[in-house]
């Protein structure tokens, strides 16, 4: 359902999508955005597409350290929303805290880039992440009652 909608978007002439799951999951079931991105993308580039530099992805939840900023990237989303690390760090530590956690995030976002010989984003690519698992997840679609009855 989710990839029909990406699909209509971009026939539709919208310039770009957001995939999220709310931060939190609100039910157990639900899939990250990392995993509805690789379907999304996927969708896409069968119809021929994707990629489109006027046709933007964002995504967000379940993003906790640049590991999975990177993933994302390579996996083709525009750009990569990131809250809860941050939050908790002004919870547990006020402005000082988040000046912290943005600093901890360059350094492993730099190493990682470092470590996949990445020099600039551009450099990310698909081929760098192993997506195959994330379609093995068992998932079940609760039904949405609430977009269903409106």
């Amino acid at each position: 359902m989710l990839t029909n909608r990406a699909l209509l978007a971009y026939e539709a002439g919208v310039q770009g999508i957001v995939l999220s799951n709310h931060g939190g999951r609100q039910l157990d079931t639900a899939r990250s955005g990392i995993e509805v991105l690789v379907e999304v993308v996927s969708a896409l580039r069968l119809r021929g597409y994707w990629p489109d530099p006027r046709f933007e992805i964002y995504v967000d939840g379940g993003v906790r350290r640049a590991s999975d900023v990177l993933k994302a990237i390579a996996l083709g989303a525009t750009a990569v929303g990131v809250g809860r690390p941050f939050l908790y760090a002004f919870c547990a530590y006020g402005q000082e805290g988040v000046e912290k956690a943005i600093q901890i995030f360059r350094d492993e976002f730099e190493m990682n880039m470092r470590l996949l010989g990445a020099k600039t984003i551009k450099d990310i690519v698909p081929e760098m992440v192993d997506a195959k698992s994330l379609s093995s997840h068992f998932v079940m679609t609760p039904q949405d009652n609430l977009f269903q009855n409106t």
